[in-house]
């Protein structure tokens, strides 16, 4: 991916670029295959999610309509909006940094951040209970005990987020 531009997108710019399903799906593909592909790659695919199909048993016609379709109107416009590259010689095309703008509305990805930030809540949920659990069962381990137990626990639930809170400030 290349460098992200300065400004940022507008809102309406965004929901423009995504309000078309063909659009949608090329961002889709691009983001999944995660490399350079040809305009033609691009069409194929695009036309065999259209028609429910592979891509094997597309028609010329319906590959057509696509490819001129793409480079008419959808590559064109993300291009505009600096989403893709079209390098028109190769006919390649990329996605910028800037294409991480629309992922969140396209499919509402999770970041990898917030993945790692479940995890830690989750770690600190398990252990806790296990933790709480068997210090119940445990004979010789008094109320006083369990509940200082329990306290901690709420206090290393409270700590975390606090502290994801000042990261993501």
């Amino acid at each position: 991916m290349s460098n992200v531009p300065d400004e940022e997108l507008s809102q309406d710019t965004l929901f423009s670029l995504l309000s078309n399903p063909r659009r949608r799906f090329v961002l889709q593909y691009l983001n999944r295959v995660d490399t350079p592909v040809t305009l033609q790659e691009l069409s194929v695919e695009t036309a065999a999610w259209e028609n429910e199909t592979d891509a094997e048993n597309l028609t010329d016609q319906q590959r057509k309509r696509v490819q001129v379709s793409l480079y008419q109107t959808h590559i064109p416009a993300l291009e505009d909006a600096e989403i893709i590259e079209y390098d028109s010689d190769s006919g390649e095309i990329t996605l910028t940094d800037r294409a991480d703008d629309l992922n969140v509305y396209l499919h509402g990805d999770i970041e990898e951040e917030d993945r790692r930030w479940a995890m830690y809540y989750l770690a600190l949920a398990v252990t806790g209970v296990v933790v709480y659990a068997a210090s119940t069962l445990i004979a010789g381990v008094g109320e006083f005990w369990t509940t200082v137990i329990g306290l901690i626990w709420i206090l290393g639930l409270a700590g975390l987020a606090v502290v994801h809170y000042l990261e993501e400030k």
